[in-house]
């Protein structure tokens, strides 16, 4: 499907006709105009033309995303603009189903760094990591709005549903070639090479999101699920061979792959993302309508700085609290609803010793050492099974370490340690 998207100068132009024309920016009228622009009359069916809708408008109008073509010259002509003197040159992007952010907070420094990365030191394999709801995704659709006219292609794909790499290598063979009938071979190595020769005849940036659904539940962190190793070709191409393009992925951890070309190349890094800063998370406890602003650092600390977190515990705060927080720390229940289930989720995925090792901190509470954490497990196993399970458990994002004392210390984020003491108590997880 051909998209568009407005240049800067046509969005100026753009602004312009629409205050002239004098409607709100959210009158339906647009909408109806536009759909009658396609044939459709809203009046008379009683739907809007396909493609017309608020969320096309609301894109249309912002230019950082582009819609489809159909819409985008129908909201030209609804302007009285011609829309080839409004669209940007750059195509061929496809944001497949990239979240709208209604929102976004801080990450400044994230964002320099991640353009730092990708624009000028032009790598080609960067990963953003973290916990679940920690803001991975939004990061990344905000990085690539920001830089996409950087660059020829642009494609967003989710692996929620965990598709194989086949079928992901042939959606890009056939974004980059533009849907022309291009012979695709059933040979993973083939098909790969194949991607990189576009690879290197455009810049191209592709965004592969949600990663931790093809790496395993069970075992160490970064290992594929069975059947879904051949992913790990595919980053090692797109990370060990020269060509002009940027493939970002986003998960809850790292793929084992990533650690080891990041030791051999600067084309490939990876950002483990933490918490906001308190100051950032004002702007979505301000935002829920929360009250007692002098607890807020207290309350974002609790919760690791996690946006996604601090967005549902609002809505109990206001629900059951009357909206103060002061009144809510009190109370003492911290996991809740919703944020257990994130957690669910990425709990579920660990190792027997990594289980045991997460219950000992969060039992004893206070930050332990490794010889500490050898000498409580039960039965004690070799100290190199140990570290890989904390290496394991810190490239989840699920533990902390302390160092700058005579030993390094291991502990949990407080809301992780109020979860595990949840789940162990009624064993949910058989901890």
């Amino acid at each position: 499907m051909t998209t568009l998207r407005a240049s800067k100068q046509g969005l100026t132009k753009i602004k312009q006709a629409r205050e002239k024309k004098g409607w709100p920016v959210a009158d339906r009228n647009w909408l109806e105009a536009a759909s009658l622009c396609l044939g459709v009359n809203w009046e008379k069916t009683g739907y809007l033309a396909e493609g017309i809708s608020e969320g096309t408008w609301s894109r249309f109008l912002a230019g950082k995303r582009s819609i489809n073509a159909s819409a985008f010259q129908a909201y030209s002509a609804v302007l009285g603009l011609n829309w080839e003197e409004v669209v940007n040159g750059i195509q061929g992007q496809d944001w497949g189903d990239a979240p709208d952010l209604p929102s976004f907070y801080g990450r400044a420094e994230e964002l320099a760094k991640l353009k730092q990365w990708i624009v000028k030191d032009k790598c080609r394999l960067v990963a953003i990591l973290g916990m679940g709801g920690i803001g991975k995704t939004a990061l990344a659709v905000r990085s690539a709005e920001d830089i996409q006219n950087e660059f020829k292609y642009l494609i967003w794909r989710s692996l929620r549903a965990s598709p194989p790499v086949e079928e992901v290598l042939a959606d890009l063979i056939r974004f980059f070639s533009n849907d022309k009938k291009t012979a695709l071979t059933d040979n993973t190595d083939k098909m790969v090479k194949q991607l990189i020769d576009y690879l290197r005849q455009h810049r191209c940036l592709v965004v592969l999101d949600e990663m931790e659904a093809i790496l395993s539940s069970g075992k160490l962190a970064g290992h594929y699920r069975e059947g879904y190793q051949d992913y790990s070709k595919l980053l090692r191409e797109v990370g060990e061979v020269k060509h002009n393009s940027c493939f970002v992925l986003t998960s809850w951890e790292n793929p084992k792959i990533m650690a080891s070309l990041a030791e051999k190349t600067k084309f490939v890094q990876y950002l483990k993302l933490t918490g906001l800063k308190d100051i950032d998370a004002q702007e979505i406890l301000t935002e829920k309508g929360l009250s007692d602003r002098e607890t807020w650092g207290t309350l974002n600390q609790l919760y690791g700085g996690n946006p996604l977190s601090l967005k549902i515990v609002s809505i109990t705060i206001k629900d059951f609290f009357n909206g103060s927080v002061a009144k809510f720390l009190e109370a003492g229940t911290i996991v809740i609803g919703d944020i257990s289930e994130v957690l669910d989720r990425q709990f579920d995925r660990l190792t027997d010793l990594e289980k045991q090792i997460v219950r000992q901190l969060a039992t004893n509470v206070t930050p332990k050492s490794l010889p500490q954490l050898a000498e409580i497990l039960s039965p004690p196993g070799a100290k190199s099974e140990l570290i890989e399970a904390l290496e394991s458990l810190e490239r989840r994002s699920l533990i902390e370490k302390i160092t700058g004392g005579s030993e390094v210390m291991f502990t949990l984020q407080p809301v992780v340690m109020k979860y595990i003491q949840k789940v162990s108590k009624i064993s949910s997880l058989h901890l």
